[in-house]
C-alpha cells in the first residue's frame, strides 16, 4: 500500500511540472468584466483556488467592470501573449457585443483564444405578480392588443436580460417598451413594486423572489425544464421555438498566446472543473458545469456570435 501511494504521489510530481513548464512562474491573471460579487466573479474565484495546484504560481482574480464588458476583453487582448493574462468570458463580450459596439475596442474572433467553456446559468422570464396574462400565449395576446404598452426592464444594453426580449420580439413580432437600469437588482426592484411588467433573469438572482412570492414566473428560457422550478415550462412548451438563453461563461487568452500554454490553461481549469467539491459550489450558485476543449468552445462562441448578430441586426439594437 505504501508503495503504491509513493507511486501516485510520484506520477503526480511528474505531470504537474510538466505542465507548469507551458506557462511562466508567475500568478495566472484572471480578468473579470464585472464588479466583485456577482455570478461571474464568485465563479472565476471558484474555479481560480481549485485549479491553483495545477498552476505555476495559482491563480488571482482582477474585476474590470464597464462598458458591458468591453474594458476587460480589450485589456486581455492587449495583454502579453504568454498565458498568464486570461478573460472570464460571458455572454456580452464575447456574444452580443461584437454586433452592437461599432468600435468595442477588440475584435473577439481575431484578438482572443478559446481556453475551456467552464459553465452556464439558465433564465428565467418573471412578470409582475398583477399582470393580467397568465401564460407566454395570454402575454403575447396582451402585447398584440395593446402594442408598445408592456415594458422590461434590462441591467444594460446589450446583457442577456436585453437580447433576451428583443429575441421574443423577433421571432413574434410583439412591440415591448425597454426600460435599461444599472443592474439588475435595481430592475428587479422595480418588477417586484410592479413598475415594470416583464424581466429576464439569471435563475439564482431571481429565484428567491419567485419562492417568496413577489414575482411570478412565466417561462423557463432553456432548452428544458428547470429542476429548481420543475412545474415552470419552456417558451417552446408554450408554443414560441428558439427562445433558449444561456448566461454561459469561459475563459479567453491572447490570441498569440502559444498552443502549449493553452493546452496547460485548459487542463488545470478542467481538472478544476472535475472536482466534486466545486461542481457543488457551482450547483449552489446555479451554474451548469461545461468544460471541453478549445476547439469546442471556438465553435460554441462563434455561434453564438452568428446568432445574436442577426437579432441586432433585425431588431436594430446598437449601444453607444
Amino acid at each position: 500500500m505504501k508503495r503504491r501511494l509513493l507511486g501516485a504521489l510520484s506520477a503526480l510530481l511528474f505531470v504537474l511540472p510538466a505542465m507548469a513548464a507551458d506557462l511562466p512562474e508567475r500568478p495566472i491573471r484572471i480578468i473579470v468584466p464585472a464588479p466583485p460579487g456577482g455570478t461571474s466573479d464568485i465563479m472565476a474565484r471558484v474555479l481560480a483556488e481549485a485549479a491553483g495546484p495545477f498552476l505555476p504560481r495559482g491563480a488571482v482574480v482582477e474585476n474590470r467592470g464597464g462598458a458591458g464588458g468591453n474594458i476587460a476583453a480589450a485589456e486581455v487582448a492587449r495583454a502579453i501573449a504568454d498565458g498568464t493574462t486570461i478573460l472570464q468570458c460571458s455572454f456580452g463580450p464575447c456574444g452580443a457585443n461584437p454586433s452592437l459596439y461599432a468600435n468595442p475596442g477588440y475584435d473577439l474572433l481575431k484578438d482572443l483564444a478559446p481556453v475551456i467553456l467552464t459553465g452556464a446559468v439558465r433564465n428565467v422570464m418573471s412578470v409582475r405578480r398583477d399582470l393580467p396574462a397568465q401564460n407566454v400565449q395570454e402575454l403575447l395576446a396582451l402585447a398584440r392588443a395593446r402594442p408598445g404598452a408592456l415594458t422590461y426592464g434590462s441591467s444594460g444594453v446589450g446583457a442577456s436580460n436585453h437580447i433576451g426580449p428583443e429575441l421574443l420580439r423577433s421571432l413574434t413580432g410583439i412591440e415591448m417598451q425597454h426600460v435599461p437600469y444599472r443592474g439588475s437588482g435595481p430592475a428587479t426592484t422595480d418588477l417586484i413594486a410592479g413598475r415594470i411588467d416583464i424581466f429576464f433573469d439569471n435563475l439564482p438572482s431571481i429565484l428567491p423572489h419567485i419562492r417568496a412570492g413577489a414575482v411570478r414566473p412565466m417561462a423557463a428560457v432553456s432548452a428544458a425544464r428547470l429542476p429548481e422550478l420543475p412545474d415552470l415550462p419552456t417558451f417552446a412548451e408554450q408554443g414560441v421555438e428558439g427562445m433558449a438563453i444561456d448566461s454561459w461563461f469561459g475563459f479567453l487568452a491572447p490570441m498569440r498566446t502559444p498552443q502549449p500554454a493553452i493546452a496547460a490553461l485548459n487542463t488545470a481549469f478542467g481538472k478544476a472543473l472535475e472536482n466534486e467539491v466545486v461542481r457543488r459550489r457551482l450547483a449552489d450558485l446555479g451554474v451548469v458545469v461545461l468544460g471541453g476543449t478549445p476547439a469546442q468552445m471556438d465553435t460554441y462562441m462563434r455561434g453564438e456570435v452568428a446568432r445574436w448578430a442577426e437579432v441586432v441586426r433585425k431588431q436594430g439594437i446598437r449601444a453607444e
